[in-house]
């Protein structure tokens, strides 16, 4: 990991997180001053499973694949993150070890945030701490919602369920409900399938028309989808 000192750099990066967009100037620059700034080439492992975990991370750019490996190299893909976010907090709050692999899918950028700090980045932004709350409760929930999946659907259902989700954050977040950036593979990973299937299933669904592709990108229509998913 490549670790930049300049604090010039932080501030505005720092703007580019929502949860921090509404600071004044001499809370972004009491705040850059806590953080450091480091870039992850693609394909780093930016957080290993079971080590001792001390800080997390605030993704500003970039995209991530949090993930768990076997002893003998098998790997089940949790989630995908993109920036803008936030990772690594769950050792901030339990001190227990990394639950997970974090690798950079694309080169990041990210603003680390030592676990000293967490409590006075808190009192300068206290909304950072129900972020974090929330975050940690939607990745609850989301874990309870795959486990189900797992048990009691096939694969169809749960390439669906991947394709809504991650197309449901993408309009969230940029309005529009397009998955970019996923390969088949990693759809595939998601949901527990092999790329094959995933790859057939999606195939399926843009003759259906409930979803149209677009070179590497997915568009999906959320409504004709959830539909699908219901009618399972």
């Amino acid at each position: 990991m490549n670790m930049t000192p300049a604090r010039g750099l932080i501030a505005p990066k720092l703007r580019t997180l929502p949860i921090f967009a509404d600071l004044d100037e001499e809370a972004i620059e009491t705040l850059a001053g806590m953080v450091t700034y480091r870039q992850v080439p693609k394909g780093a492992f930016i957080v290993t499973q079971h080590e001792r975990g001390g800080c997390m991370f605030l993704l500003v750019s970039g995209r991530v694949k949090v993930s768990l490996a076997s002893p003998d190299g098998k790997e089940l893909a949790l989630s995908y993150l993109e920036a803008p976010a936030h990772f690594g907090e769950m050792s901030l709050v339990d001190s227990e070890p990394r639950s997970a692999d974090v690798i950079a899918v694309t080169d990041v950028e990210a603003l680390v945030l030592e676990a000293k700090d967490l409590s006075a980045a808190i009192q300068l932004q206290p909304r950072l701490a129900l972020s974090l709350i929330a975050t940690l409760s939607r990745r609850l929930r989301h874990t309870i919602s795959r486990l189900e999946d797992m048990a009691f659907h096939d694969a169809t259902h749960r390439v669906m369920r991947v394709l809504l989700n991650v197309a449901t954050a993408a309009y969230e977040s940029r309005g529009v409900p397009v998955i970019a950036g996923l390969t088949h593979y990693e759809i595939a990973t998601l949901a527990g399938t092999s790329r094959e299937t995933a790859s057939r299933i999606i195939s399926s669904l843009v003759r259906e028309g409930v979803l149209a592709t677009k070179g590497r990108r997915i568009v999906v229509d959320l409504f004709r989808l959830r539909e699908r998913l219901e009618a399972e």
